[in-house]
């Protein structure tokens, strides 16, 4: 050991008494200083100016502690492979020109001595330009309120790392040759090539595996975002000790007089140990994980976690269905496995690591769609497969022909997008993709996890026969874009609640219903669909009611029977610029603690805002409680004298409406628009909700807006959707103003630098003079 650390003292003595060493650490410094500070000095006067309009602003969208940082440790990483080969290029090439080599060789030094000396050297100097890296960290640490101090030690440890690898793959090329500019340019080389590698040949599996493991690029983008893993740690391990490994076996080489044969067997066992290595750290189940951000944004939330524990340890094999003629095609092309394995499913696997992986690649049109016979006109589906294959570059032989595939699946029902079937103990089900952003949500997993763990799941069924909305149909005031459309990831249908539609006058309600839903009749309902609403209630059914303005009549012959009436006229205000009866309508403490739909859990967390929806004309509920019901109001308006109950004729598009107390027109403290019913029942609890507008919940009010499915989620006991948590951000503001911005941005780009300069002019001066 001391004859390593003295040949790295050596090592370091000469690198900083190197002009090229301190170009590289003032320009080093310069690029971090600008990329670092510039964002921080920006960011501070945004701060101070929306604080100055807007007292009661509550910060940026945060984690500021990587939303800062995150562009800004991107470019830098771009540029750090530049400076190292000029540390590098010399290392071992300046010994063997100045004929210390062939002393070190002769002397009792150990080839791997030398080695590890020269690396150590090449390290410790390497701290000081992650100096820079740290003290810029440390920075945005002091002027970042509520900083996550861990995340930017994961940061650090990212750089290091990667630093780390770097260093010994320029030592090596060092070995290689006796000509710095050589050894220099041969670096860069290397570089880009373990840069570019794992985007090479992905087509192809063994390929792929190989290059994945060899490729540095994105190697550190978990670390900065506060994930460590095993995988990546040991990557740079094996990568570290492939490098120095291949320096010794060189040096030993030069001083040997063997066959060429004998080096060339110990550098490809060589390699080839390292690589079989680093193929087992990298398998599913033996990675280990380390999420160090104070919030755990790198781990699924435990709502999701509790689901994968019902599942039993036996495989899930997940078959990608691709379309040559679908949508998400890129995600799903070979090219893509390795971003669609680690970059969607390993937050998955790290608890649940049985996964098995399948591929169908295929082309196919939905029956009846002429859309892609109108693009290609006057050619059959095989002809257009030819030519489509050859705009996305892909091989058509690996592709199945529409009645190849149709005999695997049906896959008539679903879009003209890449989807994923999920097999589990021979129950499959289908996992969808959406766009325009690919991958699907945490709760759009979970419900189908819970596809294949539960003998069924809730479905809501809607009345049909009485021109009601639909929850098939994507109109502008139908109900299909939260229920059955296919690309709402929010949508019912995507987070396990199952909608279907249902006619009284020939059918009863089944008695594994778990929500009826009354979508805004637009004619009478017979006595007999009356009756069976009215059994289904007595029994303990949930349901949900939607009424309208003007169709009263319609539903409260039904629910006058629970207390309930939907009162005459339309709420209006006339306004300017908005519809007198478009109203933004907030829910009430009791309608944001129905569910956890994001706006709900953020009004738990902070008493403030709330769920709020567009209502596009809506009716007062009055009601009275009866029968074992609690009833309480989940969305209700403030009165105000510039809003009041019109039951005179009102047309919203026409003049601005008039209070007319003699017309019939009332006044109100408050506005009750949707109210919840509640009762013990058959050893069950029954909940009901009613509305006194259906619009809020259509496509042309944004469907529910920030209330979203909370109230489907209430009415079916709150088992679907499988939300996530909404978390709680405390670093969301800056320390300084625009003045200590600018003052450090001076600091950093100019003080720092220029001192350093001065110091490295001033130490190599001293040198010569000596």
């Amino acid at each position: 050991m001391k004859i390593i650390f003295k040949i790295a003292r050596a090592e370091l003595r000469t690198l900083f008494y190197s002009p090229i060493a301190w170009i590289v650490i003032v320009t080093f410094f310069v690029i971090c200083g600008m990329e670092f500070v510039t964002p921080l000095m920006d960011m501070a006067r945004q701060q101070q100016i929306k604080a100055q309009n807007s007292p009661m602003w509550e910060g940026f969208e945060g984690p500021l502690t990587f939303r800062l940082f995150e562009e800004t440790i991107n470019k830098v990483l771009s540029y750090f492979y530049l400076f190292i080969p000029l540390l590098t290029m010399g290392t071992i090439s300046r010994e063997v020109n100045a004929g210390t080599m062939y002393l070190l060789g002769s002397s009792p030094v150990r080839t791997r001595e030398i080695v590890l000396g020269k690396y150590l050297g090449l390290l410790t100097f390497n701290f000081t330009l992650l100096l820079a890296i740290a003290l810029l960290l440390g920075t945005g640490y002091f002027t970042i309120v509520q900083a996550d101090l861990s995340w930017f030690l994961s940061m650090m440890l990212g750089f290091f790392l990667l630093s780390a690898a770097y260093l010994a793959i320029g030592l090596y090329i060092s070995c290689l040759t006796n000509y710095q500019i050589m050894a220099g340019i041969a670096t860069f080389v290397v570089f880009t090539l373990l840069t570019v590698i794992g985007w090479v040949w992905q087509e192809y599996d063994f390929v792929r595996d190989l290059t994945w493991f060899l490729s540095i690029s994105g190697r550190t983008e978990k670390m900065i975002g506060g994930l460590i893993t095993t995988r990546d740690l040991a990557y740079f391990i094996l990568i570290i000790l492939l490098f120095l490994g291949l320096a010794m076996l060189r040096l030993r080489s030069k001083q040997e007089s063997v066959k060429w044969t004998v080096p060339f067997s110990r550098n490809l066992a060589w390699v080839l140990g390292i690589v079989m290595l680093g193929y087992f750290t990298s398998r599913p189940g033996y990675v280990g994980y380390l999420d160090v951000t104070r919030d755990k944004w790198n781990t699924i939330d435990t709502a999701t976690q509790s689901v994968l524990k019902e599942l039993d340890g036996s495989p899930v094999t997940v078959t990608a269905y691709v379309n040559l003629f679908g949508g998400n095609l890129q995600a799903g092309i070979p090219e893509s496995r390795n971003e669609y394995i680690w970059g969607f499913w390993d937050k998955y696997m790290r608890f649940y690591p049985n996964l098995k992986f399948k591929y169908e690649y295929f082309y196919d049109v939905v029956n009846g769609d002429s859309g892609i016979f109108q693009a290609f006109p006057n050619k059959n589906i095989d002809q257009i497969a030819v030519q489509v294959a050859k705009i996305f570059d892909q091989d058509l032989s690996k592709y199945q022909k529409p009645d190849g595939i149709r005999k695997k699946i049906d896959l008539s029902k679903e879009p003209l997008r890449m989807v994923m079937e999920l097999d589990y103990k021979g129950k499959k089900t289908i996992l969808r993709t959406f766009t325009p952003k690919v991958w699907p949500d945490e709760p759009n997993v979970s419900a189908s996890v819970r596809r294949l763990t539960r003998d069924s799941l809730p479905g809501a069924l809607f009345l049909t026969g009485h021109y009601e909305r639909s929850p098939w149909r994507n109109g502008e005031r139908e109900f299909g874009t939260h229920t059955n459309y296919d690309n709402a990831r929010p949508g019912l249908a995507n987070t396990g609640v199952n909608s279907d539609t249902i006619s009284l006058l020939q059918n009863d309600i089944p008695a594994s219903t778990a929500l009826l839903v009354v979508a805004d009749p637009k004619s009478s309902l017979a006595v007999t669909e009356q009756e069976k609403i009215l059994r289904y209630l007595g029994e303990g059914g949930n349901a949900l009611f939607y009424a309208e303005p003007g169709k009263q009549q319609m539903l409260n012959p039904l629910l006058n029977q629970l207390g309930v009436n939907i009162d005459p006229g339309i709420l209006v205000s006339p306004r300017k610029h908005v519809e007198s009866g478009v109203f933004d309508s907030k829910m009430t403490a009791a309608g944001n603690h129905m569910a956890r739909e994001k706006s709900m859990q953020k009004f738990r967390q902070t008493g403030k805002n709330g769920a709020i929806a567009r209502f596009k004309g809506s009716s007062h509920i009055s009601y009275q409680e009866k029968d074992g019901f609690t009833i309480e109001p989940i969305v209700t308006l403030p009165g105000d004298k510039n809003i009041w109950i019109e039951n005179g004729l009102f047309v919203s598009d026409s003049a601005a409406p008039i209070f007319a107390a003699a017309e019939g027109d009332i006044q109100k403290e408050e506005y009750v628009l949707a109210i919840k019913l509640e009762r013990k029942i058959n050893n069950k609890l029954q909940r009901i909700v009613i509305t006194g507008d259906a619009d809020f919940m259509s496509r042309v009010a944004f469907s529910g807006m920030k209330i979203g499915t909370g109230i489907y989620s209430w009415l079916v006991n709150n088992e679907y959707p499988i939300y996530t948590r909404v978390v709680d951000i405390q670093d969301r503001k800056l320390t300084i103003g625009k003045n200590t911005g600018k003052t450090i941005w001076y600091a950093y780009v100019y003080v720092i630098p220029g001192l350093l300069l001065i110091t490295g002019t001033l130490l190599i001066i001293r040198r010569k003079r000596k």
